[in-house]
């Protein structure tokens, strides 16, 4: 049986944001952000099929918290989302994501300083349009000053963009990133990819198994197959919300146009009657200024006649 999508959202939850896929969501973790976390606590929040039809409140994300080893430092919260719907605003939702994110962490009472650190990981299969001149597939993002570009003003905000479609672009790379390469091929291609880079993995073969698993069960392949379909809906809605604007656009330049057309003309028309008016009263030697009175021409156009 085919595997199932896994930028599908929801079949990306179940292998990443399930309880007891731990290690499979640590390996990804480490791949992207070059962190080892322990201490990994997923968010297993039941998904109803309502939540499949429409998800307005990132019910389809994996939620994280989770501890960097070997350092006494503050449970980060982590936020990965798969985006198989372009838009011009998703690095707007995406910040929107990790502001909401980060001030979540600050509890009453507490100080500044207690805030957790707030990864942001968004997995888009799409180009994004702002992103066009940057060849790598992955981008990581801080705050930072502009001409001072080495300094970062707080490393609670890392963001962290993985471009699928820029996959194939990909010619030369380090072994440091090598293993996110593997990570994203899987995501991708999880009928394609090499069996050496399964085996090589020990936490993408255990994903594999998953998706091998879950593939097999028919209530699975329904609830994936409802989410598909939602999203399906959703970009056909919006696509012909961009048709209707663009034929509408078209129908009032359409209209306006042809409005100024006739006020341009009646302008036109009623000018021509008042030259046509001024030549017969200056045949009949009528003052000009009192030509000038009735046709509302001024001395020096009935002069120029």
């Amino acid at each position: 049986m085919k595997l199932l999508d896994l930028t599908n959202d929801y079949v990306f939850k179940r292998i990443f944001g399930r309880k007891g896929n731990e290690d499979i969501t640590r390996g990804f973790l480490k791949a992207v952000t070059k962190v080892e976390y322990i201490d990994i606590n997923l968010e297993d929040t039941p998904i109803l099929e309502r939540d499949l039809i429409k998800d307005k409140m990132g019910i389809l994300d994996v939620k994280i918290v989770a501890k960097e080893k070997d350092k006494e430092v503050r449970e980060n919260n982590i936020d990965i989302e798969m985006q198989v719907i372009k838009s011009e605003h998703i690095a707007e939702r995406i910040l929107w994501y990790w502001a909401k994110l980060y001030a979540g962490s600050l509890e009453r009472g507490n100080g500044y300083n207690t805030t957790k650190k707030a990864v942001c990981i968004l997995i888009a299969d799409f180009k994004l349009e702002k992103l066009e001149e940057i060849e790598k597939y992955h981008t990581k993002w801080n705050i930072r000053e502009e001409e001072y570009r080495s300094i970062i003003l707080t490393d609670r905000l890392e963001l962290h963009i993985i471009e699928l479609e820029k996959l194939e672009k990909v010619n030369k790379k380090t072994k440091d990133e090598e293993e996110l390469l593997n990570w994203c091929k899987f995501i991708k291609f999880p009928e394609k990819v090499e069996e050496s880079i399964i085996m090589k993995n020990e936490e993408i073969k255990k994903a594999k198994e998953q998706l091998d698993k879950i593939s097999q069960d028919e209530n699975e392949r329904r609830l994936a197959e409802l989410r598909e379909k939602a999203v399906r809906d959703e970009m056909a809605i919006r696509d012909s919300g961009i048709k209707e604007g663009y034929k509408k656009g078209l129908e009032d330049g359409e209209k306006k146009g042809e409005e100024k057309g006739f006020i341009e003309g009646k302008k036109n028309g009623a000018l021509e009657e008042k030259i046509s008016i001024a030549k017969n009263m200056l045949k009949a030697n009528i003052d000009k200024k009192n030509i000038s009175e009735i046709t509302g021409l001024n001395i020096d156009e009935i002069e120029n006649m």
